[in-house]
């Protein structure tokens, strides 16, 4: 279906990523509906004179209201950090309520519903060693047939997001609401002070950078959006897209952004042990202090034992995906010139 076929709701509509979505759906001459909390910023959705539809997916008793004339939605709502507590709270917004969503929807006889994930919940591809080989093959790359691997590793955001899938998929198998999933990489947006040049130097100079091997993948959210636009317009029923950008290592990405800064950064090589008994000790510490918030623990150093290297061949075989280098990103963002963006039209 096209966006111009009917109404749309963006879930999550006051984040960065639903601002995003918002920004380009009016650039196509199409106003979505918005999903928004009690206490979200509206400023922007005001400004663009858009159609607010206060709810608050935790919480509220039935999703009629919010879901009556709609025929397709894009669900971004999500609690996205990586800290170990709280396993509950992931669970109730990343899960319980996608699941409740989708179900509501499809009552409501909506069309397609498209569910904003991560490539988290694909998994990663283990290493064989501490050095990183020169190139990448397409072979080398995890798609999105790739067989989830990370269960073992008690991260709730990466298992609350990979639970959603698991169980939309099941729910759409037997729905006439298709089920369209997308899986954008880590996305690089600017920040809302308008003056990201500004901080990235401020950190180069004072903290230390892991100098780290590991592949990671980067990707613009000025591709991502048009990508979920391109999922709910051309993805096939149950199937989900990797929306990618440039491969890269945490080393050649820190010199990179230290080269458009004109900042030398402080790199460290940190041992894996000494990481190991820093993260057991935070975890204790917090336990010991009465301090709930857990941002540093064993299970987050695991993560330094996968290459997070991933393929869109899928997504710009069949959405049109395409990506900015991860070298364009970055000088647009550092220049504060990330034009094309909600923030800077």
């Amino acid at each position: 279906m096209l966006i111009t076929d009917g109404k749309t709701l963006i879930t999550g509509a006051t984040g960065s990523l639903g601002k995003q979505l918002v920004h380009d759906f009016v650039q196509r001459g199409v106003q979505p509906i918005a999903q928004v909390r009690e206490s979200s910023d509206t400023a922007y959705l005001d400004r663009v004179g858009l159609e607010k539809r206060k709810c608050d997916l935790n919480t509220a008793p039935s999703f009629q209201e919010l879901l009556r004339g709609i025929d397709a939605v894009i669900h971004t709502a999500a609690w996205v950090n990586f800290r170990q507590d709280r396993p509950t709270q992931f669970a109730a917004l990343n899960t319980v309520a996608a699941v409740k969503l989708f179900q509501a929807a499809a009552e409501a006889g909506v069309k397609r519903f498209v569910q904003v994930s991560t490539i988290a919940a694909v998994g990663a591809r283990a290493r064989r060693n501490n050095k990183t080989s020169k190139a990448l093959s397409e072979s080398d790359l995890i798609n999105e047939e790739h067989d989830f691997n990370l269960a073992h590793l008690r991260i709730p955001y990466i298992l609350s997001k990979h639970s959603a899938e698991d169980q939309l998929q099941k729910l759409a198998s037997n729905s006439s609401t298709e089920l369209v999933m997308v899986n954008p990489s880590v996305i690089i947006a600017p920040s809302r002070t308008g003056d990201d040049r500004g901080k990235a130097r401020k950190s180069f100079k004072w903290l230390l950078a892991p100098d780290l091997p590991n592949r990671i993948n980067l990707v613009d959210i000025r591709d991502v959006v048009p990508g979920v636009i391109g999922a709910l317009e051309k993805g096939r029923p149950g199937e989900r897209y990797i929306l990618a950008g440039d491969n890269i290592t945490v080393r050649a990405l820190l010199l990179d952004i230290s080269s458009i800064l004109g900042v030398a950064p402080h790199l460290v090589r940190l041992p894996r042990t000494l990481l190991n008994v820093a993260s057991r000790g935070a975890v204790t510490w917090s336990k010991l202090t009465g301090k709930g918030k857990v941002s540093f623990y064993p299970d987050l150093v695991r993560l330094l034992e996968y290459d997070w290297a991933y393929s869109s061949m899928k997504a710009r075989r069949e959405l049109g995906f395409t990506n900015r280098s991860i070298e364009r990103s970055l000088e647009d963002l550092l220049t504060n010139n990330m034009t094309g963006t909600y923030l800077k039209p």
